[in-house]
């Protein structure tokens, strides 16, 4: 039983990471018959050509080599294309670089410390009353459908400074851990289509493990933490929601 708050099964903007990255710039276009070979180890001979043709002219001056003129201008269509492919070459190879490393940075998975808003997901206890995810706050979201993470939940229950809320979550609501009162701030619910760790975009879950997510006051998220065994991962974030809100 979920839906999402805004009745349409759209995260709100800013929810989402983009999908694509913006257009790459275009390559330049290769001259008519002139090819750029895979190895560039191929342009060996043509390498050597240039160097010897540049020592030359390091040591002598610009101006043909000893042999005659007419051999010299007919050098010059033969350098021609070899430079002009090795130039095409680094520029692909630069262009290639900068399409690489700007692809990382947009299609990276979500940092650890997300600054988005609680979503609107409504999930319900196992006696069917319906909770909406963004109206519980501060809270501390445990997603824990592929663990048996009782004592996890426990320990965070009692690390949880006072008015912090502790939702746990699976495909079924989790059972009671042992040790933890009645009346403490915590809800177990659950989530059969596993719309809501869908939403915050937290990746399938990981065996024996719990993703953990903090949301403060504000009813944002401040810490994500896709697989976790104990407290430490989020332990400093989780004493912080007991502060004052931040702005």
């Amino acid at each position: 039983m979920g839906k999402h708050g805004n009745g349409d099964n759209t995260p709100a903007d800013g929810d989402r990471w983009p999908d694509k990255p913006g257009e790459l710039p275009e390559l330049p276009a290769l001259p008519e018959g002139v090819t750029v070979p895979d190895d560039l180890s191929a342009l060996a001979d043509e390498a050597d050509l240039v160097r010897a043709e540049l020592d030359h002219e390091r040591r002598e001056g610009p101006g043909p080599p000893a042999e005659s003129a007419g051999a010299s201008r007919s050098a010059e269509p033969a350098l021609a294309t070899p430079l002009l492919i090795m130039a095409v070459a680094v520029v692909i190879s630069l262009v290639s670089l900068f399409a690489l490393a700007w692809s990382g940075t947009n299609m990276t998975d979500q940092p650890r410390d997300q600054r988005h808003a609680l979503p609107g997901v409504v999930l319900a206890d196992a006696a069917g009353q319906p909770t909406d995810i963004s109206a519980v706050s501060p809270v501390v979201i445990m997603m824990v459908e592929s663990c048996d993470c009782g004592e996890l939940i426990a320990e965070t229950v009692a690390a949880a400074p006072p008015g912090v809320t502790v939702v746990a979550v699976g495909d079924e609501a989790p059972a009671h851990p042992a040790g933890v009162a009645g009346g403490a701030h915590l809800r177990l619910l659950a989530d059969p289509d596993g719309e809501l760790r869908d939403t915050l975009r937290l990746g399938a879950p990981h065996v024996g493990t719990a993703a953990v997510v903090l949301a403060d006051q504000n009813r944002t998220i401040i810490h994500t933490v896709p697989a976790a065994t104990s407290t430490a991962p989020y332990e400093e974030q989780l004493n912080s929601l007991g502060s004052p809100a931040r702005n």
